[in-house]
């Protein structure tokens, strides 16, 4: 379920401490996500770009394993894909049923992103994820399930973030 960007900005703006106190997972940012809700497909759609509207508010994704997802002891990680079941759903054509997965490792902290042998591919940056090995990830990388773009921020970059978006209005 994405969260309310005006609520988060102004709590990350207003009380960047206690933003990050009560935000403690990454954050997925779909700045331009579609401008209606279409039909869920069962086929992921190869090729298929739905036109992209402006949205004057992105939709916001905390990664963090969601009620009614997979469990995650069948070791999938914090789930995104298209179909509800998933942690993170991301409605659209392009993206798979169950697209890819993301995991942080405990010693180190560092979170990876697993391609899940996805119809159009997952991407950090311009690189295709491979599905047989992970993608570290850092705060601020640009990511692609299929033909969804967003950014992937650690909660403490979030303030700085909603500051330059300002700017750049």
């Amino acid at each position: 379920m994405p969260l309310n960007f005006s609520m988060l900005a102004r709590s990350a703006l207003n009380d960047p401490a206690g933003f990050i106190t009560q935000v403690r997972a990454p954050l997925l940012i779909w700045e331009t996500p579609p401008a209606q809700a279409h039909q869920l497909a069962w086929v992921t759609q190869p090729g298929v770009a739905p036109e992209r509207s402006s949205a004057s508010e992105p939709l916001i994704f905390e990664v963090r394993k969601g009620v009614h997802a997979r469990p995650s002891g069948l070791g999938f990680g914090i789930t995104v894909g298209r179909a509800a079941n998933n942690d993170i759903m991301l409605d659209d054509p392009t993206v798979s049923r169950f697209h890819a997965a993301f995991q942080r490792e405990d010693r180190t902290g560092v979170w990876h992103l697993h391609d899940a042998e996805s119809q159009n591919g997952t991407f950090v940056g311009d690189a295709l994820v491979n599905a047989r090995i992970p993608a570290p990830l850092a705060s601020g990388a640009r990511l692609r399930f299929g033909e969804v773009k967003v950014l992937f921020l650690l909660p403490e970059a979030f303030a700085p973030w909603v500051r330059s978006r300002s700017r750049e209005s």
